[in-house]
């Protein structure tokens, strides 16, 4: 499902050289490289190096060089190994996956995931011990063995990777970054079983798709934004049954939150349930009632989520923003197995990341469908064009002079073939408030994959696209919140111009865990994956019944002053709101129906 990446940077220099570089790195990966001098004493070895495809970030094509990191700088990197059976691990998702399928729903344990397809044990020490010949500290390794966190300075983790840690200027963005200058190279051996490294470079810094309106206000009091009787009644999902009870869902964050603030929304809306939780990993320790940037997502996910379903226990998995962050939360949540949904409103676009680190976050993402895990992702709030950045609107070379509109992306990991994502909607409520109508929101994240291949779930061939399914998040037609960290109000209040995708996913999440309640009560599996019973439904007589279809609005330019291309909704499925948004008793009923 891998397929070589199509640049899709801002202009023509920076596209010229990104072929360039995808070409060097395609040869790269082929070629058998004679062992150079060995840096460290005692690490000499005969043994020839392997270059690793895609180890490379595509943001250092026609970004100027500044020169090689401090010997003495520190770099905490996370190295990621191969599963086992990879083609045998895909046959069994899209069985377990797939209603009417002899194996659907009879997902595994994380033991007994490990035991088929996980590194093994064998690899695992193959790997340390030669990180720890180079000089490196290995911190840790995950419970699902898939990967192992080393720290170490600059010179050694050159001479470990046979790179150079290198800083960059990059010239549209103006920024400075570091990343390698070559992709990594390992012992044959060592190469075998490494499928990439995560942490080299900082050029990933994954943004959240929280957004409020410029006009925001707060307030002490309660808001007239959307309340969850109104959002739980505009699609149904008070009509699902249940409340949560005895279900467990996974809030990805890259940032903390204040239990304060999350029992005021709950006293407010008489919402009962277990106390928040978190799982802190590499050195993350971000809840209390100091204000962090990024609390606002926090918050947003955790009331919206008890909005729907206020009995559930929710886990909040937070790390440091980084790429090895995003590599370490997945892992623990999976190897963890307590969650069955995994909410997620952070991501990145695709064509900043590289394809390596890509791929491993993916690999964790089997992993999650094979044990019966639900992944609902935000696609992001500046509609086709995902590589905007909201700090530099007006990008200038290292001339001054002006660089052309940016180009059509997607964001990641909503883009992952084994990820449902979520764009959003602009919802309208009669009077009584009940549901009236949908449009797509112009910021609704929405397009064609430059990564991957579209899945056999999809119909139509060619790319990946997304997103799967949409729900309420332009923030004209905002939740009403009481959190922190909006534009206008760094202390906590109410707001009622909360929206973005990051409103969408963890409703979807939500839903996810009131289906998952319904089903262990009928003795039947959990949502799982969910897009091949997704689109299955789409694509029969229940559509209608299932999904409110949404044909009016367009993604052509969400914030981005320069836009003018993009998506419109029509009938069906389409790139701004995928199949649609919820009518939850009805797409619960044809789920458990066998997904008919």
């Amino acid at each position: 499902m891998f397929r070589p990446r199509v640049p899709i940077r801002w202009d023509a220099w920076h596209q010229e050289d990104l072929v360039k570089l995808r070409h060097l790195a395609a040869v790269a990966a082929l070629s058998l490289l004679p062992l150079g001098s060995p840096v460290l004493a005692g690490t000499a070895s005969a043994e020839p190096t392997v270059a690793l495809a895609g180890t490379v970030t595509p943001a250092t094509a026609g970004a100027q060089r500044q020169g090689a990191l401090p010997a003495g700088q520190q770099l905490s990197v996370a190295v990621s190994l191969k599963l086992r059976n990879s083609a045998g691990l895909d046959r069994f998702i899209a069985e377990v996956s797939t209603p009417g399928s002899a194996e659907h729903g009879h997902y595994l344990t994380p033991a007994q995931f490990a035991a088929r397809y996980a590194p093994s044990q064998s690899d695992v020490q193959r790997v340390r011990a030669y990180l720890r010949g180079q000089g490196l500290t290995v911190t840790a390794v995950s419970a699902n063995r898939q990967v192992v966190d080393v720290t170490g300075g600059a010179a050694r983790i050159d001479a470990a990777f046979h790179t150079t840690e290198t800083s960059y200027l990059d010239r549209a963005d103006r920024r400075t970054f570091y990343a390698p200058d070559k992709a990594v190279s390992l012992p044959a051996g060592v190469a075998s079983v490494v499928s990439g490294i995560s942490g080299l470079d900082n050029v990933a810094v994954h943004h959240h798709s929280a957004v409020t309106r410029a006009d925001e206000s707060a307030s002490a009091a309660p808001t007239p934004g959307l309340t969850p009787s109104q959002y739980d009644s505009a699609y149904h999902l008070d009509k699902v049954g249940g409340h949560g009870d005895g279900q467990t869902v996974a809030l990805f964050e890259l940032a903390g939150y204040n239990p304060a603030n999350l029992a005021t929304y709950d006293q407010q809306y008489g919402l009962k349930g277990p106390a928040v939780s978190t799982v802190s990993l590499d050195g993350a320790h971000y809840d209390g009632p100091a204000w962090t940037s990024g609390e606002d997502e926090v918050e947003m996910d955790s009331e919206i989520i008890r909005g729907v379903a206020p009995q559930a226990t929710q886990v909040v998995y937070e790390a440091p923003n980084s790429d090895q962050g995003e590599i370490d939360i997945y892992n623990r949540i999976v190897s963890d197995g307590r969650a069955t949904v995994i909410s997620n409103s952070w991501g990145e676009c695709e064509d900043v990341e590289a394809d390596a680190h890509l791929d491993a976050v993916n690999d964790i993402f089997k992993e999650a469908a094979a044990q019966g895990i639900s992944t609902f992702s935000a696609t992001g709030d500046y509609g086709y064009q995902d590589c905007y950045s909201p700090d530099d609107p007006n990008p200038k070379d290292a001339d001054g002079k002006p660089v052309d509109g940016y180009a059509a992306a997607v964001d990641f990991p909503a883009s992952s073939p084994y990820d449902t994502a979520v764009g959003g909607t602009t919802l309208s409520l009669n009077s009584d408030g009940s549901y009236n109508s949908e449009s797509a929101w112009s910021g609704g994240g929405g397009g064609e994959s430059a990564v991957w291949d579209k899945p056999d779930w999809q119909p139509g061939s060619g790319s990946r696209t997304v997103p799967d399914v949409a729900s309420v998040a332009d923030p004209k037609s905002g939740f009403n919140l009481y959190t922190a960290g909006g534009r206008n109000n760094p202390a906590p209040a109410w707001s009622p111009t909360n929206g973005g995708t990051s409103a969408a996913a963890p409703l979807w999440a939500g839903f996810a865990v009131l289906y998952n309640q319904n089903a262990q009560a009928q003795s039947k599996p959990n949502l799982g994956f969910a897009n091949p019973a997704l689109y299955r439904i789409a694509g029969g007589p229940g559509y209608a019944g299932a999904f409110n279809d949404i044909t009016t609005g367009t993604n052509k330019s969400g914030q981005v002053p320069q836009g003018d291309g993009g998506f419109a909704a029509g009938p069906g499925y389409d790139e701004v709101t995928g199949l649609g948004s919820p009518i939850a008793d009805g797409l619960a009923g044809a789920l458990l129906g066998g997904g008919n």
